[in-house]
């Protein structure tokens, strides 16, 4: 079971490269990714662009899935990322573009083993901008949480222009 295998490597990541005593700096952030993320799955769950896709056990669907990396495997991942995010400026856009890159591949080979399914015009290359604004909007979020609220909004608005769900599909 792959999950099973994720969640065991991401618990050495976090053994290894979590400082403890800091996570409640990044708390809030984490739980900004959190309802990102559920609302995401909420608005599209009848017309999804993305989602997982259980190939070794029936029972495992991408709800299931989904609740393990929104709720142990991202957060993990989040922490890790924020309490390593460089203080020099020109080393900011290294650290994101290999972040972004990590998360990209990743998804991109769990697409080629039929893990990760794409659907209603979304693809491997769509993640790509996805990550960068993902990973750019949560660091704003744990410098300043209401610039990156407002910074949201009109990429939430664009988001759905380019990717509208049809409005009953919300019955």
């Amino acid at each position: 079971m792959y999950l099973l295998l994720v969640i065991v490597v991401w618990i050495l990541f976090a053994y290894r490269f979590v400082d403890w005593k800091q996570v409640e700096k990044q708390y809030p952030t984490i739980l900004f990714f959190i309802t990102v993320n559920m609302t995401y799955n909420f608005l599209y769950y009848n017309h999804t662009l993305w989602a997982f896709r259980g190939v070794t056990l029936e029972w495992l669907n991408h709800s299931i899935i989904n609740m393990a990396f929104t709720f142990f495997i991202c957060p993990v991942g989040l922490i890790i990322y924020l309490q390593r995010f460089p203080k020099m400026k020109k080393n900011q856009f290294i650290y994101i573009t290999v972040w972004v890159a990590f998360y990209t591949i990743l998804e991109w080979l769990f697409s080629m083993k039929g893990m990760f399914v794409y659907d209603h015009g979304w693809n491997n290359w769509l993640n790509i901008p996805l990550n960068a604004v993902l990973f750019i909007v949560l660091y704003i979020h744990y410098r300043n949480p209401v610039r990156a609220l407002i910074i949201s909004l009109p990429i939430v608005v664009l988001f759905y222009v380019f990717f509208p769900f049809p409005l009953d599909s919300l019955k």
